[in-house]
Order: structure tokens, then C-alpha cells, then sequence
């Protein structure tokens, strides 16, 4: 299902590392792409969680082993 791919990576965590690294992006650029990929990885497992079947869903109905 490709709402559970909705959100960055870690990977991208270290593109921006390797980047910052070789002088192709500055520290503001890094510190973007750390938010971003951390937001999207608190909003994609709230929203999965909230409407998809898994085992640690918050709702009764969704909640599958």
C-alpha cells in the first residue's frame, strides 16, 4: 500500500550528512531535511496507525494481529 511509503527516509538523513560533508549543501539545508524527515515520520505512523489495519492501531476495529 503506498501510504505506508508516504515518508522520508533515513537514507535521506544521510544524503544530507554526506552532503554537508563535501561542502554541497550548508548546516540550514541539513537541519531542513532532519525536520522534515522526522515530521514525516511522526505524521506517516500516526495516520497509518489512526486508519490502517495493524496491531498497534488506536482504534478497536483496526487493531489486527
Amino acid at each position: 500500500m503506498s501510504a505506508r511509503l508516504s515518508q522520508a527516509s533515513e537514507f535521506s538523513l544521510l544524503l544530507a550528512y554526506t552532503a554537508v560533508a563535501n561542502g554541497l549543501i550548508s548546516e540550514q539545508g541539513k537541519t531542513f531535511i532532519q525536520i522534515v524527515t522526522l515530521t514525516t515520520f511522526i505524521l506517516s505512523t500516526y495516520w497509518i496507525v489512526s486508519r490502517y489495519p495493524t496491531p498497534i492501531s488506536n482504534v478497536n476495529t483496526l487493531r489486527q494481529d
